[in-house]
């Protein structure tokens, strides 16, 4: 973790090297909570003090890590910047009511909008940003028509847009691409991408949520009416996982691509100007019977000519599903919604902290499956692996480092994964577990090698 806090700019260096004790105390520990992750009162007051600590802003915490992501970035020729969604729920205790023996509690919700980097792979590269918040006791949808993108929340897609084009103006030899599913769907967002220049525009690719009229010959027509027209490109085959309500099954696609012009969009105020979207639209052709068939529209700044692009973009888009996985290390491996520190202040500064701490956890799992005969120095230090080879063969480590691969399945088998033939490779759930019994066999090591250290004194 250290690589991921060597660049953050806090205003005391205090502040830093407190980061860094509670990184590796989160990092050993994250399904614990954060007096068991400490070690000690003491240490758990400073980490109380320190996450309500007006000083410290959640963008500081992240600073480090951000940046370590754009030097992992400027390394790949493409990178996919995925945004999304996903809400946390907390239940406060509300103490006892009156005489009675039963407690009130309340329950709060919040959201947090991460930018997520990922390789086309979905190897996680890290976060460069996060937005928190929570909404109005009130209802405000009905007022939505008569408000301005900037008080709506949806204005977070088009700020995390504009994080993508502040990384491709920093890393100009990797492709960048924004990615988002049906939220993101945002006229203003096409406009924002065609009005700026070549050389600080990242790519945009997003799911269609909207059935917008479009110009076509003999007058308007509606998208997906637009797109069932246009001349097929080919057909592709993708394979699916089992999902409830779903058999899993290899799924053939008929690819069709077109240009299309958004007609102008009604805002208080004023209708906007309309806006060219390339177009690409996936339709299984042949679905089994009593399921619907599966179908994608995607909107996206890259020129659809041909039927290799075409499955580029599917590739790309379908690796968006990979934040959801990211989501479910930081709810379940970290267990941020139990986290009991009452303002969103506090709450939005520990989050900041597991969220690199997630992106750890996540990042060996899906390393371990892009280049799984790298060494596995590349992720992992000598003293981790060489730990977890000890923990599992019970023996000596070898001179050359296993690979990535071989290594991570190591740490699942910790983790209780079984490394059966037929198991495939091991899920981000064992290898997070495995990450805990590595982390808690460092911190045995350091405490023996501390006692050795003050007996030879």
């Amino acid at each position: 973790m250290d690589e991921e806090i060597a660049r953050c700019r806090m205003a005391d260096a205090r502040l830093k090297s407190r980061l860094g004790i509670l990184l590796e105390r989160l990092g050993e520990h994250s399904t614990q909570s954060i007096p068991a992750a400490c070690r000690g009162w003491a240490e758990t007051q400073a980490a109380y003090r320190f996450l309500n600590n007006g000083k410290v802003d959640a963008r500081d915490i992240l600073d480090g890590h951000s940046l370590a992501t754009l030097g992992r970035i400027s390394r790949e020729p493409v990178v996919l910047l995925v945004q999304d969604t996903t809400f946390l729920e907390y239940v406060r205790d509300a103490g006892k009511h009156d005489y009675g023996t039963l407690r009130r509690s309340r329950r709060e919700e919040y959201l947090l909008h991460p930018t997520v980097a990922f390789t086309p792979e979905r190897t996680n590269l890290g976060v460069l940003g996060a937005y928190f918040w929570q909404r109005p006791e009130e209802p405000v949808g009905h007022l939505r028509a008569q408000r301005p993108l900037e008080e709506k929340e949806s204005q977070r897609w088009l700020l995390s847009y504009e994080l993508a084009c502040q990384v491709r103006r920093l890393c100009p030899q990797t492709r960048v691409v924004s990615v988002a599913d049906r939220e993101g769907d945002i006229h203003e967002w096409f406009l924002d991408a065609a009005e700026r220049a070549a050389e600080e525009q990242a790519e945009y690719l997003i799911r269609a949520k909207c059935n917008r009229r479009v110009a076509a010959e003999g007058g308007n027509s509606y998208l997906w009416e637009a797109m069932r027209a246009a001349p097929v490109l080919g057909s592709h085959e993708v394979a699916l996982a089992r999902q409830p309500g779903r058999t899993a099954r290899t799924v053939r696609l008929e690819l069709r691509a077109r240009r299309a012009c958004f007609n102008k969009a009604r805002r208080p105020g004023g209708n906007l100007p309309p806006v060219d979207v390339e177009v690409l639209y996936a339709l299984e052709s042949d679905p089994p019977k009593g399921e619907e068939p599966i179908e994608w529209m995607l909107l996206t700044s890259i020129p659809v000519k041909d039927i290799e692009t075409a499955k580029t973009l599917l590739g790309w888009y379908r690796s968006r599903w990979e934040i959801e996985i990211f989501f479910r290390v930081l709810k379940q491996g970290c267990r941020v919604e139990d986290l009991r520190l009452e303002t969103p202040e506090r709450v939005e500064r520990a989050l900041a902290v597991y969220l690199i701490v997630a992106w750890r956890i996540h990042h060996i799992t899906r390393a371990s499956r892009e280049r799984p005969e790298a060494p596995c120095t590349e992720v992992f230090s000598d003293t981790e692996w060489e730990t977890v080879y000890l923990l599992q063969k019970r023996r000596k480590p070898p001179s050359k480092p296993p690979t990535v691969r071989q290594l991570t399945r190591m740490l699942a088998q910790l983790g209780g994964f079984l490394a059966r033939k037929g198991d495939g490779e091991p899920g981000v759930e064992t290898v997070w577990r495995g990450y805990m019994v590595l982390q808690q066999s460092l911190q045995a090591l350091e405490i023996r090698d501390a006692v050795a250290a003050r007996k030879c004194v």
